[in-house]
C-alpha cells in the first residue's frame, strides 16, 4: 500500500487580511479547523499542517485529533517552501493532497475524490477541475513535489499543474463550484454569503 499524505498549508503572514486569517472564526470555529476536520476524517493516511508565520498563536487555536504540526521557519518563502517543509515530516509517503488552510467551504468528499484518483490512476500530478475554475486540492506524487521544490519560483506550482501541457497531469472534475479562497475582508464577506 502507498501511503498518501495530506498537507495543509497554513504558515502564511496574511498580509492582505491584516490578521491571522487561519483564526478567523467562520460557523463557530477558525478557517484553518474546517480545512483540518475535512481532512482528518477522510481516508488520507497522514495529515500535516504546516505552521509558520504567528505559529504559536496558530497552534494554540486549533484541535488535532490524527493530523501534526510542523514550522515552517521562513514562512515568507511562500507556500513552495511550506510544501517542501510538510513533505520533508513524511518521508515515506509516495504522495500528497495538498491543501490551503484558508478554504473552510472544502470538502471531505472532494478530498475523497482525489484519492481515489490516487488509488485508481497514481498520476504524477493532478489538479482539481470545479465547475468555475481549477483549484485546490492539487495531488503530486512524491517526484512531482521534488521536481517542484528543486526548480522554485512563484506560482510554482500553477505552472507546473494547473498549466501543463505535457499530458503528465490529471483533471478531477468535480462538477461543484470551487472553495473560496479568503485572502481580503471582502473574501471573507463572500463567504458568508456563498450558498
Amino acid at each position: 500500500m502507498t501511503l498518501l499524505v495530506g498537507v495543509i498549508l497554513a504558515a502564511g503572514s496574511a498580509e492582505r487580511m491584516g490578521e491571522p486569517k487561519q483564526l478567523m472564526i467562520y460557523h463557530e470555529k477558525p478557517l484553518l479547523q474546517h480545512v483540518i476536520d475535512a481532512a482528518e476524517v477522510s481516508q488520507l493516511d497522514q495529515v500535516v499542517v504546516v505552521t509558520g508565520a504567528s505559529a504559536d498563536l496558530v497552534e494554540a487555536s486549533i484541535h488535532l485529533r490524527t493530523a501534526v504540526t510542523v514550522r515552517n521557519p521562513e514562512p515568507d518563502r511562500g507556500n513552495m517552501s511550506s510544501l517542501a517543509v510538510g513533505a520533508s515530516a513524511a518521508p515515506d509517503a509516495d504522495g500528497f493532497v495538498l491543501l490551503m488552510g484558508d478554504q473552510p467551504d472544502l470538502t471531505t468528499s472532494v478530498i475523497e475524490q482525489m484519492i481515489a484518483l490516487w488509488r485508481d490512476r497514481r498520476p504524477w500530478g493532478a489538479v482539481t477541475e470545479y465547475n468555475d475554475r481549477i483549484a485546490h486540492p492539487f495531488l503530486l506524487s512524491s517526484a512531482a513535489v521534488e521536481e517542484a521544490v528543486a526548480a522554485g519560483g512563484p506560482k510554482l506550482l500553477w505552472r507546473l499543474l494547473a498549466e501543463d501541457d505535457t499530458g503528465r497531469v490529471v483533471r478531477l472534475a468535480t462538477g461543484d463550484a470551487a472553495p473560496i479562497d479568503v485572502n481580503t475582508p471582502d473574501d471573507f464577506r463572500r463567504l458568508d454569503r456563498a450558498p
